[in-house]
C-alpha cells in the first residue's frame, strides 16, 4: 500500500493495520526478550535442582560405603559365627589352603537375611594371625591377588570402619570385624567391595532421579569409574563430556581411614536439561498467546468503538462548522483525524476571534465603549498594587450626571443613552491617555488617575464641571447636564478597591446634595466609616457581656408631690470612646438589627431594678422605651411575661413608651400589638407627643394609658405664648379622653406650678431629679421618704 493511499484510508482500517503491525513488532521482541530471560531463569532453577539432586546421590554413596561397616559387625557377631568357629571344621582347617564359597557358607547368613544391610562382592575369613582362612565371592569373581595377603595395616585401618584403597584391580572398599570367643581372638571377618560402575549403581537403586555418577581421582579431570560406563566412558576427561553432560556437585569424599580421596560427581544430559527448558518455555509461550490473543480481541474492539464515536463527532464537527462563515480547507483524505484537525484549526480561529470580542464585551460597556466596573477594579487593584511598592499618589473619582432621570423620564431613553455617549466622550477627552474612564451603570462613571496628588485631582475635577458647563445638543434640544464628583486619594482615604469605591461614593452623594460639582471624601460624614463599624461591634460585645447600664428619670405626681415611677435610660460608658448618647447608640442598632437584643437587655434590666424598689417598699413604676421594630417582633410578648414572672412584678408595673412616629409607621400591626399588650395589663404611653403626625381621634382607638408632651413645647411655654396654648389643649384633649398626661422637660418650679394649674397629671425633668443609677435613686427616694 503506498503512503498516499495509507494517508486516505479510514482511520479504522488504518488504526487496525497499525495495531496489527505494531502488535507482531511488539510480540516478537517480548518473545525474544522472554525466552531468553526464561531460559535463564530455567537453568538457574534447574541447576538448583540437579545440585540437591547430586547431593541426594553423594548422601546415598556415603550410606553404602559406611553400610559395609554395619553388616560386617552383624556378621561378626552373629551366633552363626560363634557356632561355626567353634566347631570342628575350623579347628582342623589347613591353615596354608583358602577355602572359596559359591554359595554362603556356614559362618554367613543367606541373602535374605543380608539384604536389608548389603549382599557383599567378597567375605573374607581370616584366622587370629591374619591369613585367609576362608572365602566367599557370590558373582565367582575371582579377586585381587593382593586381596587375599592383606597386610596388618590394611586389618588395623579396615577394622570397624570403612577403608577405601587402591588394590592391583582398582578401587576396594574393606571392612573388618574381630571375632571374639571367650574373651579371646579366634578370627577376622573381612568384608570387600570392589569400587566399580556395579558397586555405584547399588549405591543409587533407590534414587528417585537415576542419573549417571561418577567417581573422580584426587587431582586428576578423569572418571575414575561412573555407574554408566556406556555413556560416561571410565578414564574419559571431564572437558569431553562438557558438551553432552551438565556436571554437578563434584564434592571430595574423605573417611580419615581411606588412603584413597576421590570426588564424586553427578552428570545430568544436557539435552534433558534442553527439553525441560524448552518445556516450560512453550507453556509459557502458550500462555503469553492466549494473553496477547484476548488482548489483541481486545484491543481492536476499543479502537472500533473508540473510532465509530471519532466518526460520528468528524461528522458533528463538519455539520457544525460548514454552517460558519468561515473558508473551509479543503482535504481529500479519509482520516477523521485529518478532517478533525482540519475543522478544529478552522473552529479554533473563530472561536479565539470571538473569544477575544468576549473578553472585550465582558470588559467594556455596550453603550460607550468605556471599561466597565470589572475591568476599572482590575486596573485600580493593579495600581494600588504598584503605588504601595512605588509610594506613587493615586485619585479616584466616581460622579453621576445631574438631571438625568429627568432628561430619561421626559425625552425617552434613546435620548437618554445618546447624553450618555457624549458625556463619555467629553470625560474621554478631558483626562490623559494613561487614566481610565468607566462607566459603573446608569449615568455614574468613574475616573482613576495614577501618579496624581489631590491637588491635581481637584484641578482635573474642575475642568471636568467647566467642561460640561456646555449644554447638550440631542436631536434638537439643547439640554444642560451637570456633574457631581466624588474624590477620594490613596492611601489617606484607603489602600482597597471596594474602600476607595465606597469613599468616593460617598463624596459624590456629598457633593450631590450640597450642589457643588465636587467633594473630597470627609470620614466625619461617612455613616459607614470603619469608625461605625468598630463601635458596632462593641455594642454587640456589650450587649453579650451586659455591660451597659440603666440610668433612671423619676416621674412625679404634681397634685399629690409623691413619686409614682421613674424612666429607664440607656447609658453606655465606652472604655475608649467615653459616655456615647442614645440618639447616636439606638439609630446604629435600628440600623444593624441588635435594636431586638438591646431591648431585651434594658428591658430586663428596668423589671429587675423595679423589683428591687418594690421589695423596699416603694410601690413604683418603670417606664422602657420601645422602638418601631420592637412592634414588628412576635418575641415581644413571650419576653416580657418571661421577665414579669421572673421577677414576681405585676404587669401594671410596667410601662412601654413608643412615640407617635413609630405607631404611624404601621398603624394596623401596632394597633395588635398593643391590644394584646393592654390585655395582660402593661400600660401604654405615647412618648414625645405632638411632634408627630397622629391625632387624638386616632389615639383613642388604641389602649393608650398616657401621652408624655414633647419637651420642647414644656421648655418654652412660660415664654412662648403658642407653646403654652398647645400644652393647655393636649391636657385638656387628653382627659377628656380619660387618658392621663405627662409634661417632660420641667426644669423649673415655674413650669411645675403651671403645669399644676393647666391640671397636668405628672412632670419629668432635671428640676424633679436627672437620671441617676437605680442605687442611687433608691437611696434618694428612702431619705425623702423619712
Amino acid at each position: 500500500m503506498s503512503a498516499h493511499m495509507f494517508r486516505r484510508t479510514a482511520l479504522t482500517l488504518k488504526m487496525l493495520i497499525l495495531t496489527a503491525a505494531l502488535g507482531v513488532a511488539v510480540w516478537l521482541v517480548s518473545d525474544s526478550h522472554h525466552t531468553r530471560s526464561l531460559k535463564e531463569l530455567f537453568h538457574e532453577r534447574l541447576a538448583e535442582r540437579f545440585s540437591l539432586e547430586a547431593q541426594e546421590h553423594r548422601t546415598r554413596f556415603d550410606r553404602h560405603v559406611r553400610i559395609h561397616t554395619q553388616a560386617a559387625k552383624m556378621l561378626a557377631g552373629s551366633q552363626m559365627m560363634l557356632d561355626y568357629l567353634h566347631g570342628e571344621p575350623w579347628e582342623g582347617r589347613d591353615a596354608q589352603s583358602v577355602q572359596y564359597h559359591v554359595d554362603p557358607p556356614g559362618w554367613m547368613p543367606a541373602h535374605s537375611v543380608l539384604r536389608p544391610f548389603v549382599v557383599p562382592r567378597y567375605a573374607l575369613l581370616l584366622d587370629s594371625e591374619g591369613r585367609v582362612r576362608e572365602l566367599y565371592h557370590w558373582d565367582q569373581t575371582v579377586p585381587s591377588p593382593d586381596l587375599l595377603t592383606p597386610s596388618a595395616l590394611v586389618l588395623a585401618l579396615s577394622r570397624g570402619q570403612s577403608y577405601l584403597t587402591r588394590l592391583e584391580a582398582g578401587p576396594y572398599l574393606l571392612s573388618s570385624e574381630p571375632v571374639m570367643l571367650g574373651g579371646e581372638l579366634v578370627a577376622i571377618l573381612m568384608l570387600a567391595a570392589p569400587i566399580d560402575s556395579g558397586f555405584l549403581r547399588e549405591s543409587q537403586a533407590l534414587a528417585t532421579t537415576p542419573h549417571t555418577v561418577a567417581l573422580l581421582s584426587e587431582g586428576a579431570d578423569r572418571i575414575l569409574v561412573s555407574s554408566d560406563p556406556n555413556a560416561v566412558p571410565d578414564g574419559i576427561r571431564l572437558s569431553e563430556l562438557s558438551d553432552l553432560y551438565l556436571t554437578v556437585g563434584k564434592g571430595f569424599f574423605d573417611y580419615g581411614s581411606s588412603d584413597l580421596v576421590i570426588r564424586f560427581a553427578s552428570f545430568i544430559p544436557l539435552q534433558e536439561v534442553s527439553d525441560l527448558t524448552q518445556a516450560a518455555l512453550d507453556r509459557a509461550r502458550e500462555q503469553r498467546i492466549m494473553i496477547t490473543a484476548a488482548f489483541g480481541v481486545t484491543f481492536m474492539l476499543l479502537i472500533y468503538l473508540l473510532t465509530r464515536r471519532v466518526r460520528a463527532l468528524t461528522q458533528r464537527v463538519v455539520e457544525f462548522s460548514s454552517h460558519m462563515a468561515v473558508k473551509q480547507d479543503r482535504t481529500d483524505s479519509r482520516d477523521e483525524l485529518d478532517i478533525l484537525e482540519d475543522r478544529f484549526k478552522t473552529l479554533t480561529s473563530a472561536i479565539m476571534r470571538e473569544t477575544e470580542a468576549l473578553e472585550y464585551q465582558a470588559s467594556h460597556d455596550p453603550l460607550t465603549d468605556l471599561p466597565n466596573r470589572k475591568l476599572l477594579n482590575d486596573r485600580l487593584q493593579n495600581e494600588l498594587l504598584r503605588s504601595g511598592f512605588t509610594g506613587a499618589p493615586l485619585v479616584l473619582m466616581v460622579s453621576d450626571l445631574d438631571h438625568f432621570k429627568e432628561i430619561n423620564d421626559t425625552l425617552g431613553h434613546h435620548v437618554g443613552d445618546l447624553v450618555l455617549q457624549q458625556a463619555a466622550e467629553r470625560l474621554y477627552k478631558t483626562v490623559r491617555k494613561a487614566d481610565t474612564v468607566a462607566r459603573l451603570g446608569g449615568d455614574e462613571f468613574s475616573m482613576l488617575f495614577p501618579d496624581t496628588t489631590l491637588e491635581q485631582g481637584l484641578k482635573i475635577a474642575r475642568q471636568i464641571g467647566r467642561v460640561f458647563e456646555s449644554p447638550f445638543a440631542v436631536e434638537g434640544h439643547n439640554l444642560n447636564v451637570g456633574i457631581s464628583i466624588g474624590i477620594a486619594e490613596f492611601p489617606a482615604h484607603g489602600d482597597d478597591v471596594n474602600i476607595l469605591m465606597q469613599r468616593a461614593d460617598v463624596a459624590m452623594y456629598a457633593a450631590k446634595q450640597n450642589g457643588l460639582t465636587y467633594a473630597v471624601y470627609d470620614p466625619g460624614k461617612d455613616t459607614h466609616h470603619v469608625s461605625r463599624l468598630e463601635l458596632l461591634s462593641d455594642l454587640r460585645r456589650a450587649i453579650e457581656t451586659g455591660s451597659l447600664e440603666c440610668h433612671y428619670q423619676c416621674k412625679l405626681d404634681i397634685e399629690s408631690g409623691r413619686v409614682t415611677g421613674a424612666e429607664a435610660l440607656l447609658r453606655w460608658d465606652h472604655p475608649d470612646r467615653g459616655m456615647i448618647h442614645p440618639d447616636e447608640l439606638i439609630p446604629l442598632a435600628e440600623k444593624t438589627g441588635l435594636i431586638r437584643p438591646l431591648t431585651n437587655l434594658v428591658l430586663r434590666k428596668a423589671l429587675q431594678e423595679c423589683a428591687r424598689w418594690r421589695e423596699s417598699g416603694l410601690d413604683l413604676s418603670v417606664a422602657v422605651n420601645l422602638s418601631a421594630q420592637c412592634l414588628r417582633e412576635d418575641s415581644l410578648l413571650d419576653t416580657l411575661r418571661r421577665c414579669l414572672d421572673e421577677f414576681r412584678l405585676p404587669a401594671s408595673a410596667c410601662v412601654l413608651e413608643l412615640t407617635e412616629s413609630d405607631m404611624m409607621a404601621d398603624p394596623l400591626r401596632a394597633k395588635e400589638i398593643l391590644m394584646e399588650l393592654d390585655v395582660i395589663g402593661v400600660r401604654i404611653s405615647v412618648d414625645d407627643f405632638g411632634t408627630g403626625y397622629s391625632s387624638l381621634a386616632y389615639l383613642k382607638q388604641l389602649p393608650i394609658s398616657e401621652i408624655k408632651v414633647d419637651r420642647s413645647f414644656v421648655r418654652e411655654m412660660l415664654e412662648d405664648e403658642n407653646d403654652l396654648v398647645i400644652v393647655r389643649a393636649i391636657v385638656d384633649l387628653a382627659h377628656n379622653l380619660g387618658i392621663r398626661v405627662v409634661a417632660e422637660g420641667v426644669h423649673s418650679r415655674e413650669v411645675l406650678d403651671m403645669l399644676a394649674r393647666l391640671k397636668c397629671n405628672e412632670a419629668q425633668g432635671y428640676f424633679i431629679r436627672k437620671p441617676v443609677p437605680g442605687d442611687e435613686l433608691l437611696t434618694w427616694l428612702q431619705s425623702e421618704a423619712r
